[in-house]
């Protein structure tokens, strides 16, 4: 019998199941540290957001092995703007479409609802949503709204997503 790999014993330990279980304790652990006394600010939250971020990425993009290899997806969700600057080899930034802060609060007020596993991984693969933006667009975003889901950020700070893969022929047929 030949040993694992290393991402082989990588996939198994993050499996979705596997972060709702780890979720339900981060939101238990972020529920006893503000009754302490703690703050998201101070740290009661940022398990539940690191668990989020994973399980999101494993349900929503799972051909990545790590966040930061979003631009080469072939479907990579780009701003228009974002997607010219990448193919001309500027720096894009990768942004949640919901802020994670509020997304994981969300999603910690779904647990203590008492939502069964299947419907909190139904949950995080509608909300759980990734954006390549160039450095302007961030921060023009953020001016906007860093703390608040609404359906119309992106659109309200006038970033339009495209597909990278749809781009191609796009850029393809005006040359």
């Amino acid at each position: 019998m030949q040993p694992k790999s290393k991402s082989a014993l990588h996939a198994k330990k993050y499996e979705p199941i596997k972060l709702v279980e780890m979720f339900r304790l981060a939101a238990e652990l972020r529920a006893r540290m503000i009754a302490g006394g703690f703050t998201d600010n101070g740290g009661a939250i940022h398990s539940a957001e690191r668990i989020l971020n994973i399980l999101g990425l494993r349900l929503c993009y799972p051909e990545l092995s790590h966040i930061q290899n979003l631009c080469t997806l072939k479907y990579a969700p780009f701003s228009e703007d974002a997607l010219v600057a990448h193919e001309s080899g500027q720096k894009v930034l990768i942004e949640h479409v919901n802020p994670h802060r509020a997304l994981t609060r969300l999603a910690i007020e779904k647990i203590e609802s008492g939502v069964t596993d299947p419907e909190f991984l139904d949950f995080v693969r509608t909300h759980f949503q990734l954006a390549l933006l160039t450095k302007d667009e961030t921060t023009r975003l953020n001016k906007l709204n860093r703390s608040r889901i609404d359906s119309e950020r992106l659109s309200r700070a006038g970033i339009q997503l495209v597909n990278h893969e749809d781009n191609d022929s796009h850029f393809a047929s005006e040359a």
